[in-house]
C-alpha cells in the first residue's frame, strides 16, 4: 500500500524513516521541530543536499508548502549566481509555460505521467478540505451567536416578568379590581 504523505508529496521518507518537518509561521520563520530550532533557507537547502526528506507546513494553515518553499530556495540561488540561464531560454518559459517553470517542465514532458494528476488531486483534496473547514467554522459561530441570542432573550423575559408584578404584592396576590356592582 502506498503511503498517503507520499502519494501527495512525491515524497518517500529517508533511510531513517523520518521526513524532517519545518514549520512557516506567519511572520516566515522556518522552524525546525525535529532540531527545536529556526532554520533558514539555505539550512533547508543543506539538508536537502545532504539527502534529508523535508516536508514545510505552514503553521496556521496546515497546508504543505514544501513545493513554494524548494522554489523560493531555486530562486534564492538563481540571484546568487554567477551565470543564468540563457535569455532565449527565460524567454521560452514566460511564452510557452505561462511564466511558470513548471508549467513549462511539463510541456516538455519533465515529470512523470501521473504526476501532474496526483498534482490535481492533492489540490482538490485541500480545497475541499479548506471549504468544510470554513463551513464548520460558520456553523459553530452562528450556533454560538443563537445561544447568546436565547440567553439575552430568557434575562429579558425573566426581567419583565419581575417588572409585572406589583411591589410588596407576590404572585399569589392578584389584586381584585372593582366591579360595577358593588
Amino acid at each position: 500500500m502506498i503511503n498517503q504523505m507520499e502519494t501527495v508529496t512525491g515524497m518517500k521518507a529517508s533511510n531513517s524513516g523520518k521526513i524532517k518537518i519545518i514549520k512557516r509561521y506567519q511572520n516566515r520563520k522556518l522552524y525546525d521541530t525535529q532540531q527545536s530550532c529556526y532554520v533558514t533557507l539555505d539550512d533547508i537547502a543543506k539538508m536537502i543536499r545532504g539527502n534529508e526528506e523535508v516536508m514545510v507546513i505552514d503553521n496556521k494553515s496546515k497546508n504543505d508548502i514544501t513545493a513554494a518553499t524548494l522554489t523560493q530556495i531555486i530562486f534564492e540561488s538563481e540571484k546568487k549566481a554567477s551565470q543564468y540561464a540563457p535569455l532565449f531560454t527565460l524567454r521560452e518559459i514566460i511564452q510557452n509555460g505561462n511564466g511558470s517553470i513548471s508549467s513549462y517542465l511539463a510541456k516538455l514532458g519533465a515529470f512523470p505521467q501521473d504526476y501532474m494528476m496526483k498534482q490535481a488531486a492533492a489540490a482538490a483534496l485541500q480545497a475541499e478540505r479548506a471549504s468544510s473547514d470554513d463551513v464548520k467554522q460558520n456553523l459553530e459561530a452562528r450556533v454560538a451567536s443563537a445561544a447568546a441570542r436565547v440567553a439575552a432573550d430568557n434575562t429579558s423575559k425573566n426581567a419583565a416578568e419581575k417588572a409585572t408584578i406589583l411591589p410588596g404584592l407576590s404572585d399569589d396576590d392578584t389584586p381584585n379590581l372593582p366591579t360595577g356592582n358593588t
